[in-house]
């Protein structure tokens, strides 16, 4: 690549931008609002806030195949179909030995010791301890038949009618510790409610999030692409292919700017709501791996899209469809399907990035952005040298 060729096509790109006032108007929003949420937003202790609704899935773990987890299996009802998932709790997924939990998913685990007692642990999501309560009725329902079952095969009497709460978990919290008054028949249960041990989602922090990803997203995708596509409309794409410059330095001047514009603004953002992530060296790479990713999106849609307004609809059209399915996998607890996509992991590497929350297996959904961000990119640039430079 020749330097004087590329840094006229850079030139070009900055000049085509500054008179794109819309473009720059929105940008300026976007920092004024960061700026404002900085200066005047509540503590992040204040501006805490629980999930509205309680939980939408919950597991039933237990570490052994036992007539109680066999009769829960077989009388889940239909109203919770599809919601109460069975696992063991070996195949749960763990990290540094921790069980890891989706947002808005609880769990109530089963363990029984060979001649012990019964272990009930009901974790419950988002600091909301009525966020399980349908799932808790179902279960210790079914939990008092499934005993006194079993205490008519064995000719003992039934299960008092105390064990467990009937129709609310509340009973439960004047309880404790349950045994059956009859003896043999139910064995000793021993009964814990934690909450998960996740921080509550904070509005600041997940905003700030949301606002960064934005900026990347409407630089690499939203201008690169219509403005490409003025180009073309214009034919000055066209006469950028026809002179000394080549596919590659044009590819390559857009590949410097408008990434480099995106992680400045949201820098900026970042920057107003914590400053010292910008010393972070997590948070730098960050926005490299998404901006690579939301680069090779744009790319795509700037070599797909004819005009204008078929980038504009492309670029959008493409946000909401994988905001729909990331939010249908998510609740359908589908998780190989978001893995596939740079927006599941670029929230979460920037969410702990801007909180200061940097775990081991942040750095995985990193290297997974990376990754994506690689195979975008060369779909796009293979995609812009056969067909996105013309008219």
């Amino acid at each position: 690549m020749r330097p004087h060729i590329l840094a006229a096509l850079l030139r070009k790109e900055w000049d085509r931008h500054l008179a794109n006032r819309g473009g720059v108007a929105l940008g300026l929003l976007l920092v004024a609002a960061a700026v404002l949420m900085g200066a005047f937003a509540p503590d992040e202790a204040a501006g805490s806030v629980g999930r509205v609704g309680g939980a939408h899935h919950c597991f039933v773990e237990y570490d052994a195949e036992t007539p109680l987890v066999a009769h829960l299996a077989r009388n889940v009802p239909p109203e919770l179909a599809g919601q109460v998932v069975f696992r063991r709790l070996a195949d749960a997924d763990a990290v540094d030995g921790l069980i890891v939990y989706d947002p808005g998913v609880g769990s109530i685990q089963l363990r029984q010791p060979a001649g012990g007692a019964v272990r009930v642990s009901v974790w419950y999501p988002d600091g909301d301890p009525a966020a399980l309560a349908r799932f808790e009725g179902w279960f210790w329902r079914e939990s008092r038949r499934a005993f006194g079952e079993q205490a008519r095969r064995d000719g003992a009497s039934a299960p008092d009618p105390a064990f467990g709460p009937d129709d609310s978990w509340l009973v439960l919290e004047a309880h404790g510790r349950l045994r059956d008054r009859a003896g043999s028949a139910v064995p000793e249960l021993v009964v814990d409610r934690k909450g998960l041990g996740g921080a509550v989602l904070d509005v600041r922090a997940a905003v700030a999030t949301g606002m960064v990803a934005f900026a990347l997203y409407f630089a690499c995708v939203y201008l690169l692409a219509t403005l490409t596509c003025e180009e073309r409309e214009r034919g000055l794409l066209l006469a950028q292919a026809l002179s000394p410059a080549s596919t590659t330095e044009i590819i390559a001047a857009k590949a410097l700017f408008y990434p480099a514009l995106g992680i400045g603004l949201a820098a900026v953002v970042a920057g107003a709501y914590r400053p010292d992530v910008l010393a972070e060296p997590f948070f730098w790479l960050s926005l490299a791996a998404v901006g690579g990713g939301f680069l090779g999106v744009g790319l795509t849609v700037a070599a797909l899209a004819r005009t204008q307004r078929a980038a504009f609809l492309g670029a959008m059209g493409y946000l909401l469809a994988v905001s729909l399915v990331l939010l249908g996998c998510t609740t359908g607890g589908v998780r190989w399907v978001p893995a596939l996509a740079v927006e599941y992991h670029g929230p979460r590497v920037l969410h702990a990035a801007l909180t200061g929350s940097v775990a081991e297996d942040h750095w995985g959904h990193l290297l997974a952005a990376a990754g994506l961000a690689a195979g975008w990119l060369a779909l796009a640039g293979w995609l812009f040298r056969r067909v996105g430079w013309q008219a």
